[in-house]
């Protein structure tokens, strides 16, 4: 299997007073095409640092992000902003979704500005149960909608890589899973990786691979 996304000995470290805070520790990571992975772990333990670092939101202190065999994180910002528009999709667990947008409109935005050939953004939220929402705004939606939402924003460029930051945080234990359950097919279906971080342990059953990250120190344990 091919390894879309590949982390190799990342450090991160922050200035902390005249003291050097290491959050994350010499980290090892690989996702392979047509795999979900989960990372958990404690708050504070480094997840989100890990996870803005694979989306090549900020970059390591040392070691290398490999997406599709180039490492992203020596490219330029404009570069950087290009790949993730183009080759990856970010799921948050807020659905930050444009509150003057309506539904459609939300995903031709995104089409619009990247350079992906286009598919069709109404035929893909109606995959997603949301045909009779094609035409409403974000400010009707319920939450496990407005993820729904969030979910095709992700997809629509078809991107080889999803990342989702607690995507259900926000959602009771039922909507929760059925989003995981979204993420979980869409990667199957059309071969494509994902990275979950997660407190959501009643979710785990639905990914392929479980990743602990703890003092800054990341290991596999499924």
């Amino acid at each position: 299997m091919t390894n879309i996304l590949e982390l190799n000995h990342i450090i991160k470290n922050y200035p902390d007073g005249q003291q050097v805070n290491e959050v994350l520790k010499d980290i090892s990571f690989h996702v392979q095409r047509g795999e979900f992975a989960a990372i958990v772990g404690p708050s504070g333990a480094g997840k989100s640092t890990l996870l803005t670092i694979m989306g090549a939101l900020l970059t390591p202190s040392s070691g290398t992000v490999s997406l599709n065999g180039q490492d992203i994180s020596k490219l330029s910002k404009k570069q950087q902003t290009s790949v993730r528009l183009n080759n990856i999709g970010f799921i948050f667990q807020n659905s930050d979704l444009i509150p003057y947008l309506k539904i459609s409109e939300q995903l031709q935005f995104v089409q619009k500005i990247s350079q992906k050939p286009a598919i069709d953004a109404n035929e893909l939220l109606t995959k997603l149960g949301l045909k009779h929402r094609l035409n409403s705004y974000p400010n009707v939606l319920s939450g496990g909608e407005k993820q729904r939402v969030a979910i095709a924003r992700a997809f629509i460029n078809q991107p080889d890589l999803i990342l989702a930051d607690e995507p259900t945080a926000s959602l009771d234990s039922k909507r929760g899973r059925e989003v995981v359950q979204i993420i979980q097919e869409t990667v199957h279906q059309e071969n494509k990786a994902a990275v979950m971080v997660t407190h959501d342990e009643r979710i785990l059953d639905l990914v392929d691979s479980i990743w602990q990250i703890e003092d800054g120190q990341l290991k596999k344990v499924r």
